[in-house]
């Protein structure tokens, strides 16, 4: 029996507020009996809602007055509840801060459990990176709200979070992925140290994932090494299907890839034709050249080999390129071309006369007729 109530004792002393919390339950349950056995019938204290308001403003030492006892029995009653205010309260009230102060610190270092859902999860922390990224999102409505949570390696964060307001930390360990809840996540971006670590990492919440079903996540693999996007690519669709690779030397390419799932894909994918079968090439239109509807520029170069991506506003080398044509865009000397070809295009200005470009536009609208 002894072996017994010392199991019991330690258990409940295992967790400090369970003690005081006990006591304080205990002398409710005392303080109640003295009151209801001693106290005048109809007395109003006896009232178990009424017995129940002045616990809380006695045990709290506060005491309004509005009730009190008035027996001897009843105020030994009162007197147990005050005490156990005063001592076992304290206790628990402190308890709970220390549990809150806790609680703060746990979440600051990345040690806490998240309560998120429908929030981006990027595994792996570069401040700048993130902080870039995370201003990108906020200038779109429909993320400006959206938490966002950074898995970190021990040596990437060695401090607490410099950051709570934009982002929050978790430490990365055995179970990192559960309290960063990458199941209940919007999209999750792997930005490892170099492209075998952004890999390997992938495999781990791929594997993750799948133990722990769930809606489907939007999953990013962050790219360093352009030169290797097709070797990449082709490990991670050995992982699984619908991983998309990013380059992450661009936060808002970054940014737009996280917010437009299928994007990052038409990204890599165009990043990865210029880097096999064609090139992007800066083309610069010569001084007093003329002056042509960028459509039918476009067409001109389409009939020999090229594709007209953006047009730039100078020759100078920071000069803005549009990719977006606008009605009645034209394109006249003294501006630049990016376009993409197997090799550098010689365009024969020249031969840019009014009937050799209409007749394609013509040419055009008649098979646009027809369609429709």
């Amino acid at each position: 029996m002894p072996f017994l109530v010392m199991r019991v004792v330690h258990r409940i002393a295992a967790r400090a507020w369970r003690a005081p919390a006990l006591v304080l339950l205990a002398a409710a349950v005392l303080g109640w009996l003295l009151i209801a056995a001693f106290e005048k019938p109809g007395a109003e204290i006896r009232d178990p809602p009424h017995y129940l308001w002045y616990f809380f403003v006695s045990g709290t030492t506060t005491g309004y007055g509005d009730l009190y006892p008035e027996t001897a029995g009843g105020r030994i009653g009162g007197a147990v509840v005050i005490v156990a205010g005063l001592t076992a309260g304290l206790m628990l009230f402190a308890e709970l801060t220390l549990w809150m102060a806790k609680g703060r610190t746990m979440k600051a270092n990345g040690r806490a459990r998240l309560h998120h859902r429908r929030h981006i999860v990027i595994i792996g922390y570069e401040r700048d990176g993130l902080r870039a990224i995370i201003g990108q999102l906020r200038a779109d409505s429909e993320y400006a709200k959206t938490p966002v949570a950074t898995v970190f390696w021990q040596e990437q964060l060695p401090g607490d979070n410099p950051d709570p307001e934009l982002y929050d930390v978790v430490l990365f360990d055995d179970t990192a992925y559960e309290r960063a809840r990458l199941e209940d996540a919007r999209t999750v971006l792997v930005a490892g140290r170099n492209d075998d670590e952004t890999v390997r990492v992938m495999l781990g919440v791929n594997a993750y994932l799948r133990r722990h079903g769930g809606a489907p996540v939007h999953l990013l693999a962050g790219v360093h090494d352009g030169g290797r996007r097709a070797e990449i690519t082709e490990a991670l669709d050995l992982i699984g299907g619908g991983i998309e690779p990013v380059d992450l030397d661009d936060p808002a390419v970054v940014a737009v890839a996280i917010r437009n799932p299928g994007i990052a894909s038409i990204y890599h994918n165009l990043a990865s034709t210029l880097d096999t079968d064609s090139t992007l090439f800066r083309v610069d239109v010569p001084e007093g050249a003329g002056e042509w509807p960028r459509l039918e520029l476009a067409i001109f170069l389409l009939r020999r080999g090229s594709t007209l991506l953006a047009v730039g506003d100078s020759h100078r080398p920071n000069a803005r390129f549009r990719l977006a044509a606008e009605p009645g865009d034209t394109v006249r000397g003294g501006q630049s071309l990016a376009v993409v070809a197997p090799d550098r295009p010689e365009i024969p200005w020249h031969e840019l006369s009014e009937g050799t470009v209409v007749g394609a536009v013509q040419a055009i609208q008649a098979i646009q007729a027809i369609q429709d």
